[in-house]
């Protein structure tokens, strides 16, 4: 199911219906145990990873079943982890944008194990996405997110219903979702460096994505970081964007 509209409510309704075809609808009532009652700890519009006062600005919106995604966090993200948000010259602000059923569940595995644990969740439903997406296909969705919770935090199935039906997470994300209203964001991945929309050719290699940013920090008066030069020659194109 590829949600293409933007209505705030239109986008609750059908994260909820997601949410519950995929997992189930039995309500509980127990917070999960990772962060105090469930709710994700970020005040910002999607999840922060390094310093809010890092001078660029990189917004990402995925998928966690989109294999494009999942190649831009395994081959590119740490490169700009090490080089870009950990010297504190960008900040990354990761956006949800459900594409497909597994993903408002997987989402909300995340959300629910608390801020501090987001981006490890997040890894792992990256690193299993092809059992995941088997498992959607296959009716066990349930099963394999709930493994992936229990080392997160949300231990039991009464705590994995209670964050299924946690209607305060869904309008989270959907407020998440809405914002991608504005870059006019259809698929996945979509990049944003410091309010522009960035062509996915531009950020399907690490040296065009060393490029872009540092062009960014430029335009700010900042050095790009020691190691970060690109190589001269240009890489090859690996994957496209859903």
């Amino acid at each position: 199911m590829i949600m293409n509209f933007f209505s705030r409510r239109t986008a609750i309704a059908a994260m909820s219906a997601l949410a519950l075809a995929a997992c189930g609808n039995d309500a509980k009532t127990t917070p999960p145990a990772g962060n105090g009652g469930g709710k994700s700890a970020n005040t910002e519009l999607g999840h922060l990873k390094g310093s809010p006062d890092a001078p660029v600005t990189l917004i990402e919106y995925a998928s966690p079943t989109c294999p494009a995604c999942k190649y831009w966090h395994d081959s590119i993200l740490p490169v700009v982890e090490e080089e870009y948000i950990a010297t504190g010259k960008v900040k990354l602000i990761y956006r949800e944008f459900p594409l497909h059923q597994p993903d408002v569940p997987a989402y909300l595995v995340a959300m629910c194990a608390g801020e501090d644990k987001y981006f490890d969740v997040l890894d792992e439903l990256f690193e299993y996405q092809s059992g995941i997406v088997d498992a959607a296909r296959n009716g066990v969705l349930k099963a394999a997110l709930q493994t992936i919770g229990q080392r997160h935090g949300i231990e039991t199935e009464e705590q994995f219903d209670a964050c299924m039906n946690d209607s305060s997470l869904r309008t989270q994300m959907a407020d998440v979702y809405a914002t991608a209203e504005k870059y006019n964001v259809t698929g996945t991945p979509t990049f944003v460096i410091d309010g522009k929309v960035q062509q996915f050719e531009r950020m399907n290699s690490a040296d065009r994505v060393k490029a872009s940013l540092n062009e960014a920090l430029a335009a700010k008066g900042v050095d790009a970081p020691a190691a970060a030069e690109p190589a001269e020659s240009g890489d090859t194109d690996t994957t496209d964007s859903e």
